[in-house]
């Protein structure tokens, strides 16, 4: 059987250890450089090429789909394309647009009653850091919209250095959350999302200097323990925006866990050093699962 994995990033590890995987279980593993495909859809049919062949005839089992913010449409383009041939896919176009963009998913999180960091948007600069000194206080965390491993995540202190921020971002006509700053000590909590269960989950801890924690920003892992509240609420935050394979970051506030970011296509060569859980056979074996479902 074969599974489809479109990426724009072909060779990175975590692809390979899909393939590696895939090769364990019996699987075809494909992957499909989507900077490299064209997708076509007319005289009632839509499908892939690569090279001039279809990627979805023969149809495949399923496909994973692990893309980033870089010309997101066009990307998910092609996931619509895999949706409408009838492929299964844990995560369709939709939920990758709500789980990019901050603003939205935390709208949707909120909505169904989830704890999340307060949060702001606007569009003045000047009246957005005067909103938030006033409602969020200092510091506070400023995220483009659409930021992703860190990148477009910056921290104010002062409100001089928030208005400076926000004014450099409207200029470059960026869009921007503002977010309030909650105190965790450069911890969090990756915890990784299939269906209904979690996977895998570890901590990770912001390098000397650093208040980032995540992996891409170089923070160290280890194993965690959650408790039942935080393997309900992560499990949840995928349920609520669609996401059938997600990564959950959980930041330990002081009134408890809160969900500080969803993730459709989280990194996870850290977290399977970090706990020894073969977390690629379990993406396949999930992905693989769904196409049995409808078969």
């Amino acid at each position: 059987m074969k599974l489809l994995v479109l990426t724009a990033r072909p060779d990175v590890g975590t692809n390979r250890r899909l393939v590696e995987a895939g090769n364990d279980l019996g699987v075809d593993v494909e992957i499909v450089d989507a900077t490299q495909a064209v997708v076509q859809t007319g005289g009632g049919m839509t499908d892939i090429l690569l090279d001039g062949r279809s990627v979805l005839n023969p149809a495949p089992r399923g496909a994973i789909v692990r893309v980033g913010n870089w010309r997101p449409e066009t990307m998910l383009a092609m996931v619509e394309a895999i949706q409408s041939a009838g492929v299964p896919t844990p995560n369709g176009a939709e939920s990758f647009r709500v789980g990019r963009d901050h603003w939205r998913s935390l709208l949707m999180l909120s909505h169904a009653g989830l704890p999340t960091p307060k949060t702001l948007a606007a569009m003045d600069p000047e009246r957005t850091a005067t909103a938030a000194v006033s409602i969020l206080g200092l510091p506070v965390v400023v995220k483009l919209r659409r930021s992703r491993m860190g990148v477009g995540v910056i921290v104010c202190r002062q409100l001089d250095h928030l208005e400076s921020v926000l004014d450099s971002l409207w200029r470059l006509g960026d869009e921007y959350v503002v977010q309030e700053w909650i105190e965790c000590d450069g911890r969090s909590t990756r915890v990784l999302i299939a269906g209904d269960r979690v996977i895998a989950s570890a901590y990770f801890e912001a390098v000397k200097g650093e208040w980032r924690s995540n992996g891409a920003r170089g923070g160290s892992a280890r194993s965690a323990d959650l408790d039942d509240c935080q393997v309900e609420l992560a499990v949840a935050a995928g349920k609520v925006l669609g996401l059938g394979l997600c990564g959950v970051d959980l930041l330990e506030g002081p009134c408890g866990a809160v969900v500080c970011e969803v993730n459709p296509t989280p990194g996870f060569k850290q977290v399977e050093q970090a706990t020894g859980i073969d977390v690629a056979s379990e993406i396949v074996r999930f992905a693989v699962g769904l196409g049995a479902c409808r078969a």
